[in-house]
């Protein structure tokens, strides 16, 4: 009679679950830049007023309504369709422009600037804005740094 308490035990090595780690981080990442975009698309009106109120010139102000979601579109279509690496680096370039200006209202240099996030992310103070992007930083990061090991590996150059 088999014991019923028995069990094969999962063996779950260090390389399947960074590779996981990866994958779930890439996933974050996707579903971040999916919604931000959405978010913006669905209320356009509204997200165009606010760039409008960015302490930028009009000119920088245009091309960065039309810019800033056709880079989180860009960023979202190259981690779907496995172009990892470069979805990575420019979303690590996205994160860090925001959190550079995130900063820069923290410090006050640009008083009273909107959020122009759309969505649940609209409703952060600059500090969680902050902490949030922080948080993605560190996500983005990881991946990076593991795409770029297993890429290296993988061309023999490791």
């Amino acid at each position: 009679m088999e014991n019923i308490y028995s069990h094969k035990r999962t063996h779950i090595s260090y390389k399947s679950l960074v590779s996981n780690l990866n994958t779930v981080g890439i996933f974050l990442l996707t579903l971040l830049w999916c919604y931000a975009v959405f978010a913006k698309l669905a209320d356009l009106k509204l997200y165009q007023l606010q760039m409008k109120d960015q302490p930028f010139s009009e000119e920088i102000q245009r091309v960065l309504t039309y810019l800033v979601p056709v880079l989180e579109l860009t960023a979202a279509t190259l981690l779907i369709f496995n172009k990892h690496k470069w979805g990575l680096w420019l979303s690590l370039s996205l994160i860090l422009g925001f959190t550079i200006y995130i900063t820069l209202i923290l410090t006050h240099v640009f008083p009273n600037a909107p959020c122009s996030c759309g969505g649940f992310i609209s409703k952060m103070s600059w500090k969680s804005h902050l902490y949030f992007n922080m948080l993605l930083f560190f996500i983005n990061m990881g991946c990076l740094i593991r795409v770029t090991k297993k890429e290296r590996r993988l061309s023999g150059k490791e």
